[in-house]
């Protein structure tokens, strides 16, 4: 059987030392287990055109866009991420340049890059595939679930499908829509393994599936893996904070506080883009502020540190995995929560009142949570290994895609792609309103634009007309995601970038008011038809005349 792992590996905008971590970590395990896979090169949904060497030039256009149109929306949030990448410039390439190298020597993974929109139109040829952890089922604001994250790709359908240690993260449902969708997602996946009790509840719940709890895969290895791996630091009598994604004040109060009292040096790392750190205010302190390095001397940072303070999940489980004293501050959601729960080390968590001095905590019982992890590591693994040789010889249930896909709806625009001031139209008023775009064509935008993709939903009339020109029909283009696709005579779908005559094939031309063909295609989030123009005969005798005239 073929499988391909799709997870969040390379591609997070803060270059979270986890994520390559976790990926590495699970095919590394199926690897010591006779299971062959290969990792899906894969672009999240979120990520469109991030620049993810060089942040600060994205942030910087981002910027300067938002300035020009005066969309100040979470401009402040921007520009400080702007200037925190610029003041890292060089930091940031040396910290991507370690996980490329990191990724190029553990990973076996697919040449090709693929995203949402590419595993519509383009199939990785993988038997079953296994979607690998962390927050991978979360809604995404202004872009929905990750198709590709669910197994829910057009590539996928009909294919064995494993779900392992998947989180949804701080998750809601908007509306009814967004948990149908999300239970329609699950239900054509086999074998479904979570991260967290509570989205194990929430789906048993609602469906009629069992939901197996299982651990990260970073902890199905033994520690020797990481041992091997780790770098020992420069740095010795240290405490490490590693903090994410919130601001974190208390975990760095706390670690400030701690290293005080007990004489340590303090090692600070973050996925911020903050200079300097955020500890280097307290001049009574030792405090080395380290965003350059790679995943191997982040592993070394947990493995040689006296004591660990952070806010992160996955530091909590490497502080298990190395048997290390650590404390844990306040983060949203319940993932660190639960995996100190499951290890009975609820403790550890404290806020910024909490008084972790006076009376200390009594060192970690590594015992006992060693024989919990041994405990759930064999549940763990039983799970996925069963998944996996219980699908070698299973018949796939059949599911109608295509009657699901007809339940996508999208809006629709109208453009005259023709660049010409001389452009009359005659829409009625409650019908929609024309707008003249920058590239100097003209838009109709239809009061109601919503399409269904039944293949019977119907074109508007044109109404634009210019002297001297014919309309001849509508050539129509879908956004996927985040790409654009011809709808090309034969169905198929190209993609806009790619020019027609490489492999001979027309796009289609839908006459007015022609139906809309159904797009095999699980989500489409905008169409816009392109007025196709041919000058009339007398308009194209007139230009000749002009032009032997001229050269007489």
């Amino acid at each position: 059987m073929n499988i391909g792992l799709i997870s969040i590996n390379m591609y997070t905008k803060g270059l979270n030392f986890a994520c390559p971590l976790h990926t590495f970590a699970f095919q590394q395990f199926l690897r010591d287990n006779g299971v062959e896979t290969t990792i899906i090169d894969y672009k999240p949904v979120y990520y469109g055109n991030f620049d993810l060497r060089h942040p600060a030039d994205f942030y910087e256009r981002l910027c300067a866009h938002r300035e020009r149109t005066g969309n100040l929306d979470r401009i402040d949030e921007l520009r400080s991420k702007r200037d925190g990448y610029r003041a890292l410039y060089h930091e940031r390439e040396v910290r991507y340049d370690k996980f490329q190298k990191f990724i190029d020597e553990h990973y076996v993974k697919t040449d090709a890059c693929y995203d949402s929109d590419l595993l519509e139109v383009r199939d990785p040829g993988f038997d079953c595939y296994i979607c690998v952890t962390d927050v991978i089922w979360k809604k995404e604001p202004q872009k929905g679930f990750d198709r590709g994250f669910f197994l829910a790709s057009k590539a996928m359908e009909g294919k064995k499908k494993i779900a392992y240690a998947a989180s949804r993260g701080v998750f809601f449902a908007e509306n009814e829509h967004d948990e149908e969708q999300f239970f329609g997602y699950l239900s054509d996946i086999d074998y479904i393994g979570v991260r967290e009790e509570s989205l194990k509840d929430y789906i048993e719940d609602h469906m009629d599936k069992d939901v197996s709890l299982v651990l990260d895969p970073v902890m199905l290895n033994d520690r020797s893996l990481y041992d091997d791996m780790a770098v020992k630091p420069e740095e010795g009598g240290y405490l490490f904070v590693y903090y994410v994604m919130e601001q974190a004040e208390d975990t760095l109060e706390q670690a400030a506080a701690y290293a005080r009292a007990h004489n340590l040096k303090i090692v600070e790392a973050t996925d911020r883009p903050i200079p300097q750190g955020k500890l280097s205010k307290y001049k009574d302190l030792d405090v080395t502020y380290r965003y350059d390095i790679g995943i191997e001397e982040w592993l070394g940072y947990f493995k040689y540190a006296d004591v660990v303070f952070t806010n992160s999940f996955h530091a909590s489980c490497f502080s298990i995995l190395f048997e290390k004293e650590f404390y844990v501050g306040s983060r949203n959601g319940d993932k660190v929560t639960n995996v100190l729960k499951q290890f009975g080390l609820e403790n550890r968590r404290f806020n910024k009142d909490t008084n972790l001095l006076d009376p200390p905590l009594a060192p970690i019982d590594y015992e006992t949570v060693g024989a919990i992890l041994r405990a759930k590591r064999q549940e763990s693994s039983d799970f996925i290994l069963n998944a996996i040789h219980n699908l070698e010889d299973a018949e796939k249930e059949p599911i109608d895609y295509r009657a699901l896909k007809k339940r996508v709806t999208y809006p629709i625009l109208y453009n005259t792609k023709l660049k010409k001031e001389l452009f009359t139209w005659d829409y009625p008023e409650d019908k929609g309103v024309v707008k003249k775009l920058k590239s100097g064509s003209f838009e109709f935008v239809p009061t109601n634009a919503e399409m269904s993709n039944t293949g019977k939903s119907h074109l508007a009339e044109n109404h634009f007309a210019l002297k001297g020109w014919r309309f001849k029909g509508w050539n129509v283009r879908v956004k996927i995601d985040n790409r654009w696709f011809w709808l090309m005579e034969d169905g198929s779908l190209q993609l806009k970038d790619k020019k027609s005559a490489e492999d001979g094939k027309a796009r289609a031309l839908l006459g007015d008011g022609a139906a809309l063909p159904f797009v095999d295609v699980g989500h489409i989030d905008v169409a816009v038809a392109e007025g196709v123009w041919e000058q009339t005969l007398s308009t194209r005798i007139k230009r000749k005349l002009r032009h032997m005239l001229k050269h007489r």
